[in-house]
């Protein structure tokens, strides 16, 4: 996005997102609706807890 480290640290995260959705869009990314949630057992795997 051309955005410095110090610039990306002043901004909330608000105006990241933002400025991240408007990238994406300018630069013709799309949403992939057909994925699949994570399965608890797969979490567990990976060290995720509280499930």
């Amino acid at each position: 996005m051309g955005f410095t480290p110090a610039q990306v640290g002043a901004m909330s995260l608000w105006e990241f997102m933002a400025c991240m959705d408007g990238f994406g869009r300018a630069n013709g990314w799309t949403m992939n609706p057909g994925g699949k949630a994570m399965s608890v057992d797969r979490m567990r795997e990976l060290g995720i807890e509280g499930f």
